[in-house]
Formats: C-alpha cells, structure tokens, sequence
C-alpha cells in the first residue's frame, strides 16, 4: 500500500508519497513513471490539494439498498457526470451558489468510496477491471437536491462549483469490496455502510462505463452513496471517512 498525495508548499505544486508526518516528493505524477527527488516535507509544512485533477468525474447513483428510499433497484449501473469545475482537496471551502441559497436549495453531501482510474481503457470486462485501477480516495458527491430532483437535467445539482472535494490523498491495493464508508457533519455521523452493500460493486461499474466512455489516467469514479445523508448549511464541517484512506473534511460556507 502506498500513499500519494499532491500538495502545495509555498507556491510550488508537485506530488509526494505520504510516510508517517512526512511527505517525500517525487518527480511528477504518480499516474507516470517517477523518482523521488530526495525532498521531504513535514506534513504539517504543505497544503494538501485534491490527489488528480481529473478529465472527468463518473458518479453512480442509487448503488446502495439503504439509499434507494422505496425506488426500484436499477437494472444496471446509473452513472453521471460531474464537471471538472467541481473538484476541491482537504479543507477547501463547499461553497453553496448564491441563487441555492436565496432558493433554499436543500444541499446533502455524499460520502463515496472513489477510484482513481490508472490507465486508459475501453470496453475492459469485469474480470479485468481492476487492473485499471491506480488508487482509492474519499469522495463527496455534494448535491442540490431541489435542482436534481426539478431541473430537467442534474447539470446544476451536480455540477456546481466545488461540489466534488475528493482526498485527502489516494492509496493503492485496497479491497474495494470490504470498506467502511461514513459521513459525519458538525461530528455528528449521518451515514456508515460498507462497500460489500452496493448493488453494483467497482468491477461492475468500470465494466459498464468503459462500454461506451474512453477512461483516461487520473478520471475518477464515484461508486454510490448509502443511506439518506443530512442537509448542510453554511458554517457546517462535512467529514468524509473511507476505511483505508482517512478523513477528508471541507467547511461550508455560502457565495458572497
């Protein structure tokens, strides 16, 4: 298992490996061929940035049982689309849109277990779909509920500013199978489920997108959300706890 992380010290934005309190830099990407430059950072001496910024983000909707609130179970995999304009790391602001809150726009956050895609590929089967896989993060699919459920399309409930923090780093060699997923706001815990309850698990998923869709490095895929998350305001801190990555934690304000 290792730990990448993409970080900012003083200006300088490079990617590292996350030992302990520190964070040795490397040479690019790890998504490319690299080396580590011999430069080490404490931890507390950077600012962690989301791990990839990704071409695009595949979220699935209604994957869990708990979350499908008297829906049927979906016959296949249903993915979206979330922009890249939405991406934000550790402790970054969720900024709720002016116009959501002069609506008031419900807005729930989403714990997620989420892949990092490793390779590029198309119309991979389900036996070999983890192949493609580089790394594991916590993701948030931050939703305006009114948007998605009235608007004909999910574009401004899923796609608003900083409506995808994903973090705090990535990890390699996890069991996408086995793996605790919460959410807690304000420390109070909303949502707790492991990923063996998805209807449709990883392998399925990239099976299913890469169908139709070319994946590249870097894209992430947001598995499912279980349960039924609690709203968010501003002033709120969301937490995003992943068994096997951390915690990926995010204030919320409102546009000024």
């Amino acid at each position: 298992m290792t730990i990448f992380a993409r970080y900012n010290f003083k200006g300088e934005i490079a990617f590292g490996i996350v030992a302990d309190t520190v964070i040795k830099e490397i040479s690019q990407c790890p998504l490319l061929d690299y080396t580590e430059t011999g430069i080490v950072h404490d931890l507390e001496d950077v600012r962690l940035l989301s791990p990839v910024t990704p071409s695009k983000i595949i979220a699935i909707g209604l994957n869990y049982k708990s979350h499908l609130d008297g829906r049927e179970s979906p016959k296949a995999p249903e993915p979206f689309l979330k922009a890249p304009n939405t991406v934000i790391g550790l402790n970054d602001n969720i900024i709720i849109p002016k116009v959501a809150l002069n609506e008031k726009v419900k807005i729930q956050p989403e714990a997620e277990l989420a892949l990092v895609i490793g390779k590029e590929c198309k119309g991979v089967t389900a036996e070999n779909a983890l192949e493609y896989v580089f790394a594991y993060t916590c993701g948030n699919d931050v939703s305006a509920r009114d948007w998605q459920w009235n608007d004909l399309q999910w574009t401004r409930g899923k796609s608003s500013d900083t409506f995808a923090p994903i973090g705090p780093w990535m990890v390699t060699d996890l069991d996408p199978t086995n793996i605790q997923v919460k959410c807690r706001v304000n420390g109070i815990e909303k949502q707790n489920q492991n990923t063996s309850d998805l209807i449709y698990p990883v392998t399925k998923i990239i099976e299913y997108v890469s169908a139709v869709m070319t994946l590249h490095p870097g894209d992430v895929i947001m598995t499912g959300t279980p349960g039924t998350p609690g709203d968010i305001h501003p002033g709120d801190i969301v937490e995003i706890e992943v068994e096997g990555v951390g915690v990926l934690s995010n204030p919320v304000i409102g546009e000024s």
